[in-house]
């Protein structure tokens, strides 16, 4: 099962979006665009939002209606930050994109902003630096700097008005950027710093690793920095030893130069001597930039919440599934005393054992049911039950089962006895896909061993224990009625689970272990 999501993220400077789709457990990217309109254009010193800007917002909007309608995005979240938060007609704006675009913009203050860059950067930095989390995280935009500090397990959020187009407009900075025009910005925003620091000049006892994101860092990293191709970083001292070359030029020379274009041309220079403060006020020496910003921490959010909803779905489909199966069996009168106890072995089988057989675990409810029904063909006759039990499932009435489970249901209740080879065979002559014969020999390899551990349909066994110990698999039983043991008949069924799974298969069998009381306190 499968969602596509979609993150957009309007900042001061430019807007962007992203369309990731989630399968599984991972979320992967199929389209992301940045659209250079600038929202922050006029809104720093007028307090309001450009008309004309507000109609390129609007058209770009309507773009990515059409690329979330094109590419099935069934959840979204679109955010906008620091140039629409401070816009006294902000509502024209978020009116004109639900009716003329039919998506809802959601202004978000700059702590929000704040946890959704901390969140997206520590997952990135987690993968591609295991074993370091960041202590300090900056997020230079358009409209403002969003700082992150963690001390100990907490982390302190801090949104300052030092953004690049803020700082660009407010002190009239159109170009290459003077000794006293760079003094400004410094010292403006040393002075604002001081709120992240307690008055301090600085916090040595941070140390540790820094990150820097926004699409500024990212062009810095690539300017200055090391070249790590997945986790690019720069040294504080490269930076200010660049920083009279990047502000000394013209916007159009940093556009030949540093092969950028205008619109990050314009704010580099600022956005450099902002990073070079904050870096010295807080004592950082290097900066890692990993790619991520306010998007992709909307779209990790956004990926809990639909693997969420799909658990929850999942979980009453597979109900359903189950209610369906043993309505089933109880139409054409079989007991499913012992395909119940089987269905419950199995499914601890499939779930201890993720690791070894990589089936996604949607799957495991099509093994419940097969496991439950394996024997269902008994009601017609016990001789060759395998091969009634496969003909039922296949066209008897089970709601919930589409035409491809329902194929593999059967299957697996056709090769739940025989020898391995002869189960291969009729699975790679069977109608089941290519691509899922896989899944369904590992599954059934599951099925042959569950049921060969109520060989005897006495559900003797209360729980099984699995423990991979080198080239084999353990399977320690706790039984309720003794501890004798017949190796020979519990793993007759082993063959194909050895073939599939590449592993070897033990036993042990004890009864259950008594749980000590707890005696009374003499305190």
């Amino acid at each position: 099962m499968t969602g596509r999501l979609g993150a957009i993220d309007a900042g001061s400077n430019a807007i962007r979006v992203v369309i990731a789709e989630l399968a599984g457990t991972e979320l992967r990217r199929i389209e992301a665009e940045r659209v250079p309109i600038r929202l922050g254009r006029g809104a720093f010193t007028r307090g309001e939002l450009d008309e004309g800007v507000i109609d390129q917002a609007v058209a770009a909007f309507v773009h990515f209606r059409a690329r979330f309608d094109a590419q099935g995005v069934t959840i979204y979240r679109a955010v906008a930050t620091s140039a629409v938060r401070n816009a006294s007609n902000r509502d024209v704006l978020i009116h004109r994109l639900y009716h003329e675009a039919g998506i809802e913009l959601e202004v978000i203050e700059g702590e929000e902003e704040a946890r959704l860059v901390r969140k997206a950067t520590i997952q990135a930095l987690a993968t591609a630096l295991p074993g370091q989390q960041p202590k300090i995280i900056l997020d230079l935009g358009g409209g403002s700097l969003e700082v992150n500090l963690r001390t100990g397990a907490a982390w302190r959020g801090y949104s300052l008005p030092v953004g690049t187009v803020r700082l660009l407009e407010t002190f009239g900075l159109d170009g290459a950027i003077g000794d006293a025009e760079a003094g400004m910005v410094r010292r403006y925003t040393a002075t604002l710093m001081h709120a992240t620091t307690d008055g301090e000049g600085g916090n040595p006892a941070l140390g540790g690793l820094a990150a820097a994101t926004g699409g500024n860092a990212e062009a810095l990293a690539k300017l200055v920095g090391d070249g790590h191709p997945t986790t690019p970083s720069f040294e504080l001292a490269a930076l200010e030893k660049a920083l009279p070359g990047i502000v000394g030029l013209s916007v159009d020379e940093r556009m030949v130069k540093y092969g950028v274009k205008r619109d990050r041309a314009e704010v580099l220079g600022v956005a450099a001597l902002v990073f070079a403060t904050v870096a010295r006020q807080l004592g950082i020496s290097r900066l890692v930039a990993p790619g991520v910003g306010v998007r992709e921490g909307v779209l990790i959010e956004l990926a809990e919440t639909a693997r969420e909803e799909r658990a929850k779905a999942e979980g009453a489909h597979d109900k359903a599934l189950l209610t369906a199966a043993r309505s089933f069996a109880n139409r054409v009168d079989h007991d499913t005393t012992h395909g119940e106890h089987v269905r419950v072995l199995a499914r601890s089988l499939f779930h201890q054992l993720r690791d070894v057989h990589g089936i996604p675990d949607d799957r495991g409810v099509l093994l419940e049911v097969a496991a439950l029904l394996h024997d269902v063909g008994e009601v017609v006759n016990q001789r060759g039950h395998h091969k009634h039990s496969e003909y039922m499932i296949r066209w008897g009435r089970i709601p919930g089962l589409g035409d491809t489970d329902r194929e593999i249901v059967a299957i697996m209740a056709r090769v739940h006895r025989k020898d391995a080879d002869r189960a291969r065979q009729l699975i790679a002559d069977s109608a089941i896909p290519k691509d899922l014969r896989g899944q369904v020999r590992k599954m059934t390899a599951l099925l042959r061993v569950a049921d060969a551990l109520d060989t005897d349909h006495r559900s003797r066994i209360d729980q099984v224990v699995c423990t991979r110990m080198g080239d084999a698999i353990v399977l320690d039983l706790v039984v309720r009625d003794g501890p004798t043991r017949d190796d020979s008949k519990l793993l007759r069924k082993a063959d194909l689970f050895r073939d599939e799974l590449g592993l070897d298969l033990r036993v042990t069998v004890a009864r259950p272990v008594a749980t000590p009381t707890a005696e009374p306190s003499l305190a």
